[in-house]
């Protein structure tokens, strides 16, 4: 299999933001406390080197995606779906917002279960029940990170790796 440049490219410009807010918000959601209605941050509860190496890892996992997964396709595919006209990816939003869409699922479905576990034996602040209960609780914010962090990176990732390789 031949990985070209402008994949790699890609790949690096897109992930490193979205790896980088998805580990944020799991960080700052991790420090804050609910009570009383009222919601209380505590900076200092955030253990940086656990989000350094939740970065890590998460960045090597989204460039294996990125690099070994047809995820063109699977935009395509999905999109079909919706009867969605899919032959440019930027001057199509509903195109767009779809990909994203599936994109970002797969990148969760492979992604934040593995940092769940990882941090569950690195961590060992949790029983297993409770660390899954509280993965099931982040679903909807992290997808909305991914989802978002990933419409805004991935129109310069785009130009900037079809800069290098006009068939890209």
């Amino acid at each position: 299999m031949k990985i070209h440049w402008s994949l790699v490219i890609y790949n690096v410009i897109c992930n490193i933001p979205v790896c980088f807010f998805l580990c944020l918000a799991s960080s700052l959601s991790a420090a804050m406390e609910f009570g009383d209605g009222v919601v209380s941050l505590y900076l200092k509860d955030i253990n940086w080197l656990t989000f350094l190496l939740n970065f890590g890892v998460s960045f090597i996992l989204a460039m294996c995606i990125g690099t070994f997964l047809p995820l063109t396709a699977i935009g395509r595919w999905f999109t079909g779906l919706f009867g969605v006209k899919n032959d440019t990816y930027t001057g199509n939003m509903k195109y767009r917002l779809l990909s994203t869409l599936i994109i970002t699922i797969i990148y969760f479905l492979i992604i934040s279960p593995s940092l769940t576990i990882l941090n569950y034996f690195i961590l060992r602040n949790m029983t297993f029940q409770e660390c899954m209960i509280s993965w099931l609780l982040s679903v909807p914010l992290m997808l909305l990170v991914g989802f978002v962090s990933s419409l805004i990176s991935d129109i310069g990732a785009y130009k900037i790796a079809h800069s290098v390789d006009k068939n890209f």
